[in-house]
């Protein structure tokens, strides 16, 4: 049910063997038999005769392709994987040099680099690929001292190197600050066979890849607290005024811990980040976190990271994602449904193109263009989404579900100027209880 986006790996066209002849000798009609020397004589109908055949009935194709088609399936399967396991194993025990076509050679079809384990480039010794996106890879390397670092290595392609570059400036604006601000760490950059590489520091599991080691369930209140304070650090700093930066993909695997077996966390990748007065793109933000203003095609701001955030942090607690829309349309719904219709203000400042994938008008308002239940009572909505499985109740007490419920309610005020700001949201009675003189757990 989680992230039914995501990858899954379907063998769609896999030939069984040729065509088997069929068992039995064709029949002829009355009318197609003619002897060659009675041209007048009546056409009459042949006996029929079953050809010898030696398969079992089993293994009769109309029996494999009817009544056992199941297990015709089964064994289809069984063969595919075998030999593509096969096939994996041989390449694996000899693994011949990847043929580049693109780039001199160094490229492969989508114009990533090919690279190779134990290969040194400036001065890094590459030890594998950990990450693959549209922009290119990530790859775990060691530096010249033998620490562990990220190298993200940009496609050759102009328009994913003029990106790269705006990357790269906004992460040395952010430098400065990016330790203590819980923002990732840009060591260096470098220019290598056309592609633009970028060197962090070496980090461990997303948030994704936290929750997916619950078994989707949910982390506890008391650890949701932790993460939102230090993330709402990070974007209090990425939304002062010297900084001004929006994210725009705030997202679980954009957020990094720092260690496996502590809550210190950091925010990664500013491959779709821009300045608040230099908006770059239009779609932005992956679909389940993003913002209705940015769905209705409106200016965004800063504030439209704070919308993502009140996703994240539900989805951290249920284990699932608040709004898991399967298209941009059916996100508006799933929005609507636990926060209520859109104020009509924002509805009427986008325009056609945006608004009426969404909503039409009739006698002058405006209604969703396809029928679906809207909250009348967000707040009790809301409450009984994260409230939803008994056992969390159990966990943390009903107060702090109060206060959690109005914090998320907050961040997810449909008006971009009425959003909590980070400043407001780091006092909020949730997080400023986690200021409290307690001793905390290690390893949480």
């Amino acid at each position: 049910m989680h992230h039914m986006n995501r990858d899954m790996d379907w063998q769609n066209n896999y030939m069984v063997h040729g065509p088997q002849q069929y068992p039995y000798a064709r029949r002829q009609h009355p009318y197609e038999y003619h002897h060659p020397h009675m041209q007048h004589a009546p056409m009459m109908e042949q006996p029929y005769y079953p050809a010898m055949s030696s398969r079992l009935p089993s293994d009769r194709p109309l029996v494999k392709l009817s009544v056992a088609l199941i297990d015709t399936y089964k064994h289809i399967n069984h063969v595919y994987y075998e030999e593509r396991d096969a096939r994996r194993a041989a390449r694996a025990n000899h693994p011949g040099p990847q043929k580049g076509v693109n780039n001199h050679g160094w490229d492969d079809e989508n114009y990533d680099y090919i690279i190779t384990s134990g290969e040194v480039i400036h001065g890094y010794q590459i030890k594998e690929r950990i990450g693959k996106g549209s922009f290119g890879q990530v790859v775990r390397a060691l530096d010249a001292s033998n620490q562990e670092v990220a190298i993200k290595i940009i496609k050759s392609k102009k328009p994913f190197l003029m990106q790269a570059k705006t990357e790269i400036e906004l992460l040395e604006v952010l430098s400065k600050g990016s330790d203590t601000h819980n923002i990732v760490n840009l060591r260096e950059h470098f220019l290598y066979k056309s592609h633009q590489c970028l060197v962090f520091e070496m980090l461990s599991l997303n948030l994704y890849e936290l929750l997916k080691n619950t078994q989707f369930c949910g982390v506890s209140l008391n650890l949701i607290r932790k993460f939102a304070k230090q993330i709402l650090k990070a974007l209090q700093y990425l939304a002062s005024p010297s900084i001004d930066i929006i994210h725009c993909d705030l997202k679980p695997e954009n957020i990094l811990l720092r260690h496996p077996k502590r809550s210190g966390i950091k925010v990664i990748d500013f491959g779709s980040s821009c300045r608040s007065n230099k908006r770059c793109y239009q779609y932005i933000q992956s679909r389940f976190y993003r913002s209705p203003e940015v769905m209705l095609g409106l200016p965004y701001s800063t504030s439209i990271d704070m919308w993502s955030l009140g996703c994240i942090l539900v989805e951290m607690h249920t284990g699932e994602p608040l709004f898991s829309g399967s298209d941009q349309c059916d996100q508006m719904q799933k929005i609507i449904q636990i926060l209520g219709f859109l104020p009509t203000k924002m509805i009427d400042k986008s325009n056609d193109q945006h608004r009426l994938l969404f909503f039409e008008q009739t006698n002058n308002s405006w209604c969703l263009r396809k029928n679906t239940l809207i909250s009348q009572n967000p707040r009790q909505t809301l409450s009984q989404v994260i409230l939803g499985d008994p056992k969390r109740r159990n966990q943390d007490s009903g107060s702090q579900y109060d206060i959690f419920c109005d914090l998320i309610l907050k961040m997810l005020v449909y008006d971009p100027s009425k959003r909590i700001k980070p400043e407001e949201a780091l006092r909020h009675a949730f997080i400023a209880e986690g200021e409290a003189p307690n001793r905390p757990r290690r390893g949480v």
